[in-house]
C-alpha cells in the first residue's frame, strides 16, 4: 500500500477530475460558507442595521398598544402571534435571504455547484461504528478538532479583548435609558462579531487553499493509471490499427473506382502511376483522381488498360504528381504546360482515331 501511494507522482487528468466531480467529489471547505454568511450578516447589519432597529421597536409599541380583551382566549393568542409574525417577516426574510446567497455563492465560488446523485446515495459503510471512529481520528478528523479548537481559542480572546476594550462604559450602563443601552449592547456585540467574521474569513481562505491541496494530492495518478486511462479515451492501438486499415482500404478502393473515369495515367514506367481527370466544364484545373507506387501502381495501369484509359510514360512528372499533389487536389500552376501537352496530344489522337474510325 505505502508503494502504491508513494508511485502516485502524476498530476490529476481532466477525466478523473470530472468522474470524481460526478461523484460530488471536490475541492470544499467547511469554513467558507459559515464566514461569508456571518461576514455578509455583519455587513448588511452594519448598513441597514439602524432602519431595521427602529423598525421592530415600532412594532414592538403598536404590539404593545393592543388592548387586551377582558378575557384572553386562544384565537385572540392566535391573532397576536400571527400580527407578530407578519411585521417581523420582512426583517427576518431579508436576513434569511441574504444568509441563503451567500451560503450557495459560498459553496458555488468553491468549484460550483456539484450536485450528484452518487453522493446522496444510501451506504451502509456509513452506520459502521469502526468507519465513524476511523474518520473522527484520521489525519482529516484531527485537522478539524484543532480547527474547532482553534476557533473558540480566538472567539474567545476577541471577546475578552473587546470587553476590556469597552471597560468604562460598564458602570454607566445601569443608569442609561433603555435605548442607550441597547444600543451600546449593539454596538459591543457587533465589534465582537465583525473581528470574528473577519478571522473566520482568513480562517476560511487558508483551509480552502489547504483542502484544494489535499484533494489535488488524493487525487494523483500513477503512471499506469495515466496510460490505462489514455488507452480507454484513444482506444486500444491494436483496435485503432485495425480502423485505420480498413479506412485505408476504404480510401483505396474508392481511389481504384476513379481510374476508369480519368482522361490520362502517366506512369514511370514501372514504379509509379497518377491518374488524371479533366473535365473542361467544371474544373479550373487537371485533378489526381489516383496515385500509387509499386503494386499500386500496377494496379492502376491494370485498371487503365482495362477501361480504355490512355497511359503515358513521363518518369519526371509521375514522380512529381505522385510526390507534390494528393488524391483530390488540383495540379499547381507549375506543371500546367506539362500536363496540357499529353492532353492535348491526347484528345488529337482519340479525335484522330473516332475521325479514322
Amino acid at each position: 500500500m505505502a508503494e502504491g501511494r508513494e508511485s502516485r507522482t502524476e498530476k490529476p487528468t481532466p477525466r478523473r477530475l470530472q468522474k470524481a466531480r460526478e461523484k460530488g467529489q471536490i475541492a470544499r471547505s467547511r469554513e467558507v460558507p459559515p464566514a461569508l454568511v456571518l461576514l455578509g450578516g455583519m455587513v448588511l447589519l452594519y448598513y441597514a442595521g439602524q432602519s431595521m432597529v427602529h423598525s421592530l421597536a415600532s412594532q414592538m409599541r403598536d404590539l404593545l398598544r393592543m388592548r387586551a380583551p377582558s378575557e384572553i382566549t386562544v384565537s385572540y393568542l392566535q391573532d397576536v402571534l400571527q400580527t407578530a409574525a407578519l411585521q417581523l417577516a420582512p426583517n427576518a426574510g431579508l436576513l434569511m435571504a441574504v444568509a441563503l446567497t451567500l451560503g450557495i455563492a459560498a459553496n458555488a465560488i468553491q468549484g460550483g455547484l456539484a450536485l450528484s446523485w452518487k453522493a446522496l446515495g444510501f451506504r451502509f459503510e456509513r452506520l459502521s461504528p469502526a468507519n465513524g471512529l476511523a474518520r473522527v481520528f484520521s489525519k482529516n478528523g484531527l485537522v478539524e478538532l484543532a480547527k474547532s479548537t482553534l476557533l473558540i481559542v480566538v472567539v474567545a480572546a476577541i471577546a475578552y479583548r473587546v470587553l476590556a476594550e469597552n471597560m468604562a462604559v460598564y458602570p454607566r450602563l445601569v443608569v442609561m435609558g433603555p435605548g442607550q443601552l441597547l444600543y451600546w449592547m449593539g454596538t459591543i456585540t457587533h465589534q465582537i462579531f465583525i473581528r470574528v467574521a473577519v478571522f473566520l474569513a482568513v480562517l476560511a481562505l487558508a483551509d480552502y487553499g489547504f483542502q484544494k491541496y489535499r484533494f489535488i494530492e488524493q487525487m494523483k495518478m500513477t503512471k499506469q493509471e495515466v496510460r490505462e486511462e489514455f488507452k480507454e479515451l484513444e482506444g486500444d492501438p491494436l483496435v485503432r490499427a485495425r480502423i485505420r486499415r480498413i479506412q485505408r482500404e476504404l480510401a483505396r478502393r474508392r481511389m481504384m473506382a476513379e481510374v476508369p473515369r480519368a482522361d490520362v495515367v502517366i506512369t514511370n514506367p514501372t514504379h509509379y502511376a497518377v491518374a488524371l481527370s479533366y473535365k473542361m466544364e467544371s474544373m479550373d484545373a487537371p485533378r489526381v483522381v489516383a496515385k500509387g507506387v509499386g503494386f499500386l501502381a500496377l494496379k492502376i495501369k491494370e485498371l487503365a488498360q482495362q477501361h480504355n484509359v490512355p497511359m503515358v510514360e513521363n518518369r519526371a512528372l509521375a514522380q512529381t504528381l505522385y510526390r507534390t499533389v494528393d488524391i483530390g487536389e488540383q495540379i499547381p500552376a507549375s506543371l500546367y504546360q506539362a500536363v496540357a501537352e499529353i492532353l492535348a496530344y491526347i484528345y488529337k489522337a482519340r479525335s484522330a482515331w473516332n475521325h479514322a474510325r
